[in-house]
């Protein structure tokens, strides 16, 4: 069963673990990768900036649309780290438009050694949101 949550909160508990988004469609792959992103909602879009911007728009950011993303799904590969596959529909789809890569469990500068912080880290959110989560809409409260 998929733990609910809405969109907005998701962005905003993955914006505090460093990972990296990544956006894929037919012609190639964009990453949006930092460890200092804040975001600004809107009527109609969620927009992660880089906090030390001296002009938001000025460096690579990314606007997301409000309700396109029904619900996303941990991905687990061996040797690999994990990473959350959004998708339009209620149940995953075989290539998700965007992808979001929890912090690298491994040191490549260092034969690859584990990291154990990201590991416990990843292990957190599996156990609080679980590996299915499905898209609410929030309070109207909450919107404005």
């Amino acid at each position: 069963m998929a733990q609910t949550l809405v969109f907005k909160d998701l962005l905003d508990i993955l914006i505090g673990m460093n990972g990296a988004f990544v956006f894929y469609n037919a012609h190639g792959a964009m990453e949006l990768r930092g460890a200092d992103f804040y975001m600004s909602p809107s009527a109609y879009w969620l927009t992660v900036y880089h906090t030390d911007a001296s002009n938001p728009e000025s460096r690579s950011h990314v606007h997301l649309k409000w309700r396109t993303f029904e619900s996303a799904c941990i991905v687990e590969e061996e040797g690999q780290t994990p990473h959350l596959a959004f998708s339009t529909a209620s149940q995953p789809v075989d290539e998700p438009q965007l992808v979001w890569y929890f912090p690298s469990f491994y040191d490549w500068d260092n034969n690859k050694a584990e990291i154990p912080g990201n590991i416990a880290q990843y292990e957190n959110f599996v156990h609080q949101y679980g590996t299915h989560l499905q898209f609410v809409e929030p309070d109207m409260e909450e919107e404005h």
